[in-house]
């Protein structure tokens, strides 16, 4: 569909119109304060050194972390969480056959992955993941990624990192600050976003903050990259990659210096997307959704701090209800036009929180409990819709003691625990579940400029209720008797920023890792009539090494030329303890990954991006043929070019960034997985205010 003339115009006169006078380039600058982070809604410390603007490298409870500003990430002015975990290091995003984006971090399961939205894990539920595409970060402040078991506090089921995101209302300014944005590229596809937040009262000792957004996102399609079949593409647009959606957000929140709060935060969707056919068999997913809706509301209280007997102590309680509903439509061919199948999900899910931090000298104790209750209707035309429910209970407790010099240990023990009292009317049900697991942490500061950490941990996760008991319209057989899987975490690494005498600065964070996965949950296909089950079956074993470097050359850092660069190095294999350890391939999950960007100044106060983006070979299994397809690698290149200006020094408005960008330059075909490639060549055009 060609691009509409009068808005590529409007806003590309915007990337043009300042003067180099008014200029604030991108500074070099820590995205966070060191410190002041709270990475698992435990107020750990963070302590965060500058790789780029967007993103910072860290170290919590032992292991690494990464600190991600979605607000100066280049791939829109209000991207979804699969937007901005595209441009994070380490976190490998993929599209899969029902038309959701999954996440792995060091060769996980996506269910494997815990996500918490301001304190709320949005991951547990029917499914025990959330599809991140269709998660918005419009508003919010910053999203922490920590990659190995940072904490033993954050719920259920997580063992393959954490990524958390979060809206802080705490310091807006009495005048208000004000955040917008909009973009297009060249089919059309547009987004837009508004959004305020402000100071609007003091009393009590402490400050009332409100903040809200909207957004809206609109396309008809992604690229087809070159070489990649689609038979029914129109326009050059893939089949089935249309979006509507649309979000928003509140918050209102009361916080006093002492450190008591109260908040209440609300945050919605609803949208409308295809499903892309996978192109590589013969009988493909013709899917759509004509409905996805997801709200989210949580109320939080913080006691600040008070005595105790011994020492001082504060508490915070939260509760959150994610509810969210969607429909399914199958076709019977291409046209999309015939609809001979539907499936209809409700699904909603009560956590509740209790955190206790408690000093012991120069020690901090930190103990915690979370309950989910998770209820899901399901509705298969014509059988009569199902109920299950599923209710998951987690206690911790986690130590942190200063040792000899600038040396922290960290320690901790959780209690994990799991029933279905309601099956669907599939009896038995599985019988109720009890797991333990442990963490150990140790973190060492060298000097200033190097510190030290290693992490060991084993935990468990509980099979999801779609995986013990849908019949995804009749392609599953359901499995009752489904073991919780078990992963065993190590790692190791070392962390360094230093300045470079008369050139700048350099970040450079180097990780090992290994884990083991046990009693892993896979899928299998069984025979008259044929059918997909999910079995406990493999050992999972992956090992490798993370790379993340960020240098600046230049004694002034808005004209200066940066390189930041991150590498996953990893080896991942299968192992079915049924037939000997016999070792296969992983899925979708290629070895090597990694990205290289260059920053460069410009005339005319611009400043210039290239990045290179690098997939390694990897494999999927072929329905039609039963083996495992190899994906050859694939390096795609980006290209953009951006101006920040100064719009006041003080007022809801302060800055302007406008840029114009050039993604996958080469048109090359990069695959999520089989039969399903990444958007190709797109020119796109967008404009934020701060």
């Amino acid at each position: 569909m060609p691009a509409s003339p009068a808005r590529l115009r409007i806003l590309l006169a915007a990337c043009a119109l300042a003067t180099p006078a008014t200029l604030r380039g991108q500074t070099v600058r820590d995205s966070v304060r060191a410190d002041s982070v709270r990475a698992d809604s435990a107020a750990q410390a963070l302590g965060a050194v500058t790789v780029s603007t967007a993103r910072a490298a860290g170290v919590v409870g032992g292991a690494a972390a990464v600190v991600v500003k979605p607000s100066e990430l280049r791939a829109s002015p209000a991207p979804l969480l699969d937007q901005a975990l595209r441009e994070s290091p380490f976190v490998l995003v993929r599209q899969n056959s029902r038309g959701e984006m999954e996440i792995s971090v060091r060769g996980s399961d996506s269910r494997q992955a815990a996500v918490l939205l301001d304190g709320v894990p949005i991951t547990l539920g029917w499914d025990h993941r959330t599809d991140p595409s269709l998660i918005p970060l419009t508003g919010s402040e910053r999203m922490v990624i920590v990659r190995g078991l940072g904490s033993l506090l954050n719920g259920p089921n997580t063992l393959g990192g954490s990524i958390e995101i979060s809206h802080d209302a705490f310091g807006q300014p009495a005048g208000g600050r004000l955040f917008a944005g909009a973009g297009v590229d060249q089919y059309q596809a547009s987004v837009a976003t508004l959004g305020y937040g402000r100071r609007v009262a003091e009393f009590g000792g402490g400050a009332l903050s409100i903040k809200a957004g909207l957004a809206h996102r609109q396309r008809d399609g992604v690229a087809l990259p070159g070489g990649a079949p689609d038979p029914t593409a129109v326009n050059g647009l893939r089949t089935g990659t249309d979006l509507q959606q649309t979000d928003g957000f509140a918050s209102v929140r009361w916080n006093n210096r002492r450190g008591s709060s109260l908040g209440v935060l609300y945050s919605a969707y609803d949208a409308e997307r295809g499903v892309p056919p996978e192109e590589h068999i013969r009988a493909p997913r013709l899917w759509r959704y004509p409905y996805a809706r997801r709200s989210i509301a949580m109320a939080s209280a913080n006691t600040g701090l008070f005595r105790t007997p011994f020492g001082h102590a504060s508490l915070d309680v939260g509760v959150g209800v994610n509810r969210g509903d969607f429909k399914i439509e199958t076709f019977t061919n291409r046209s999309f036009a015939t609809i001979n199948g539907s499936e209809l999900g409700d699904e909603r899910t009560v956590t509740s929180r209790a955190l206790l931090t408690h000093s012991l000298g120069l020690a901090t104790l930190r103990a915690s409990y979370t309950g989910a209750d998770i209820r899901y209707l399901e509705t298969l035309a014509p059988a009569p819709a199902a109920t299950y429910r599923q209710r998951l209970a987690s206690s911790a407790v986690e130590l942190e003691v200063p040792a000899a010099g600038k040396t922290v240990l960290a320690g901790g023990f959780v209690h994990d625990r799991a029933t279905t009292p309601e099956t669907g009317g599939r009896t038995p049900g599985q019988v109720p579940l009890d797991n333990t697991g442990w963490r150990l942490g140790v973190s060492h500061e060298v000097n200033a400029r190097v510190r030290l950490h290693a992490n060991a941990s084993e935990r468990s996760r509980f099979p999801a209720l779609r995986e013990l008991y849908s019949g995804a319209l009749n392609r599953f057989r359901p499995n009752p008797d489904l073991r919780p899987e078990s992963l065993h975490g190590l790692e190791g690494g070392v962390t360094i920023d230093r300045a470079i005498p008369a050139l700048g600065q350099s970040t450079i964070q180097l990780i090992g890792f290994r884990h083991r996965l046990d009693d892993a949950v896979v899928r299998i296909t069984l025979s008259n009539p044929t059918r997909f089950q999910r079995i406990n079956r493999d050992r999972i074993e992956s090992a490798g090494a993370e790379i993340l470097a960020g240098f600046v050359f230049g004694a002034d850092p808005e004209r200066a030329v940066s390189l930041n660069g991150d590498a996953t190095i990893q080896r991942i294999r299968i192992l079915d303890i049924t037939a000997n350890d016999q070792q296969r391939r992983a899925e979708n999950n290629p070895e090597q990954r990694g990205r290289l960007e260059l920053g460069l100044p410009l005339p005319a106060g611009l400043r210039g991006f290239a990045v290179a983006r690098y997939t390694g070979t990897q494999y999927c299994l072929n329905a039609d043929t039963s083996r495992l397809d190899a994906l050859g690698a694939k390096t795609a290149t980006d290209v953009a070019v951006q101006r920040t200006f100064a719009v006041a020094r003080s007022g809801p408005l302060r800055f302007l960034r406008a840029l114009l960008a050039f993604d996958n330059v080469g048109n090359v075909t990069v695959y999520d997985q089989c039969g399903l490639p990444q958007p190709g060549r797109t020119l796109r055009v967008m404009m934020s205010l701060h």
